[in-house]
């Protein structure tokens, strides 16, 4: 609890939060809710985070670009 704390207050760095939010989803999956009665639909879930590692990487070669200059 304190993790998420700290992440909301922003004390924590970026990409570990990045991380954290990461585990939580990857956690989430991994232990579905028992009162969950459809099937999950990956599809969009995947493409969802493969979206999401796409921003994030451009992100990080933008900064990267930026510092260099």
């Amino acid at each position: 609890m304190t993790d998420q704390i700290d992440s909301a207050t922003g004390q924590a760095r970026p990409e570990d939060r990045i991380e954290q939010a990461l585990d939580r989803i990857a956690y989430a999956l991994h232990h579905p809710r028992a009162n969950e009665q459809e099937p999950m639909d990956w599809q969009p879930l995947a493409a969802n985070i493969e979206a999401l590692r796409l921003r994030v990487r451009d992100m990080i070669d933008y900064l990267g670009d930026e510092e260099a200059a």
